[in-house]
């Protein structure tokens, strides 16, 4: 059993903490304060996160004075796991 991707799921995190911020503005201002175009504000908001990475939904948020923590936490007893080559 392989653990599951955690990329897409702080994607989507992060994408609704900027939603959530900026959800009294319209799209295009939206967009202006964040330092994006339009199309892009429209991707964030309709969940389309597939052309930004982790680092620019971060970049995007600390644009705005937030800052993103990330913790760890372990689940149980750690499992070695060889790679292929």
């Amino acid at each position: 059993m392989t653990a599951s991707d955690p990329i897409p799921a702080l994607k989507r995190q992060l994408a609704g903490e900027i939603r959530a911020l900026l959800a009294n503005h319209h799209q295009f201002v939206a967009a202006m304060i964040l330092g994006v175009d339009q199309p892009r504000m429209s991707d964030i908001q309709r969940g389309k996160l597939d052309r930004f990475s982790l680092e620019k939904l971060i970049r995007l948020l600390a644009h705005i004075d937030c800052r993103v923590t990330i913790g760890v936490a372990s689940m149980g007893t750690p499992r070695i796991r060889r790679r292929s080559e």
